[in-house]
């Protein structure tokens, strides 16, 4: 094989379960990094490098380490590390300590008050195994459409008597295809066909065909499976998105009901951030107007959220009786009613 033919077969990457899961989770960890806006944090402490942290590691901490090991343009100022509990467990299991990590040879065992340690939620969990169990799921779905995709087209496998003959057919299906022709026809071995030229069609007899294009019909299926699994992960964490494959129609109200249920896990994350966000500050390792809060695309659904639920700018919840007016005020009393000093 000579240079060329090397260069040409790497461009033909093979498709398998494993790249295709690799490639959803890129797309599942970039959706999980754009939840956030950092807001007035040093350049230091870059907004993707704490969340990568917190997605896949469940904590992160704040705080600075020896300049031997925070060289160059970041030298003497706080950056985000890996952090993990550690040392002897208090009364509810955490460790007294943490174990502090950089991505260039750092690691010290440091006491909570030198550090801002923060969780990812409330659970003090990670995305990690959401992120996997996922991905497969969606990679083994489009998997199933792909194959249903190629398995509904026609593929007819003519029989040719000889190379002449399978020729011939070749530059037939050329023409057919209107391609450059490098996908050579699987040829059966010998039969019929006596005269090819001028053959417009071929007998069923001539042709063997292990596809089955009625199968076609089905792959909405298929597909709505994919639509389903993306809606799920998606709406668990805020992003209310609506597929094409709905097998019911849903009201307006059906549709905006969804949002306030999709907010509770990011509710949560973003919680822990603002604690986290407060023990930098008390530390002296971001700025006072430092904070971190949704990101546009789910700023615009939080706004959608506390409207359905009539959440005033205090984070208080307006009650209202069924007929929309504040429940302390005096119900109107009926027509033609007596009041009570009437009936005494």
């Amino acid at each position: 094989m000579n240079i060329l033919e090397e260069l040409k077969a790497l461009r033909k990457i093979p498709f398998t379960k494993v790249a295709l899961q690799s490639f959803i989770i890129d797309i599942m960890e970039n959706f999980f990094y754009s939840m956030f806006e950092y807001k007035n944090f040093p350049s230091s402490m870059p907004k993707e490098y704490a969340e990568r942290y917190f997605i896949w590691w469940g904590s992160c901490a704040g705080c600075k380490i020896p300049d031997r090991y925070n060289k160059g343009l970041y030298k003497g100022e706080a950056v985000f590390l890996k952090a993990d509990p550690s040392d002897d467990p208090d009364a509810y299991g955490l460790g007294s300590k943490a174990i502090v990590t950089s991505c260039n040879g750092y690691c010290e065992t440091k006491d909570y008050d030198d550090i801002a340690f923060g969780w990812n939620n409330s659970a003090h969990t990670s995305l990690r195994q959401f992120m996997i169990l996922s991905s497969q799921a969606i990679a083994n779905a489009l998997t199933a459409v792909r194959s249903g995709v190629s398995y509904s087209k026609n593929h007819p496998i003519y029989k040719a008597r000889d190379d002449k003959e399978k020729a011939a057919l070749n530059e037939y299906w050329k023409k057919v295809k209107d391609s450059d022709g490098e996908d050579d026809l699987a040829i059966a071995s010998k039969n019929i066909l006596d005269e090819l030229e001028g053959v417009e069609c071929s007998a069923s007899s001539n042709v063997i065909n292990l596809s089955d294009p009625e199968t076609s019909d089905k792959l909405q299926y298929i597909t709505k499976i994919v639509d389903d699994y993306m809606r799920w992960c998606f709406g668990l964490y805020g992003q209310t998105i609506q597929g094409n494959g709905k097998m019911a129609q849903q009201t307006v109200d059906e549709v905006n009901g969804q949002t306030s249920t999709s907010f509770i896990l990011p509710n949560d994350m973003l919680y822990q951030r603002k604690l986290w966000c407060d023990k930098m500050k008390a530390l002296g390792l971001i700025p006072e107007d430092a904070e971190i809060d949704f990101s546009s695309a789910w700023k615009v659904e939080e706004i959608k959220y506390q409207k359905e639920a009539d959440i005033d700018e205090n984070g208080d919840l307006e009650e209202v009786n069924e007929e929309g007016t504040e429940t302390d005020q005096e119900a109107p009393e009926e027509e033609g009613g007596n009041s009570d000093e009437e009936i005494l």
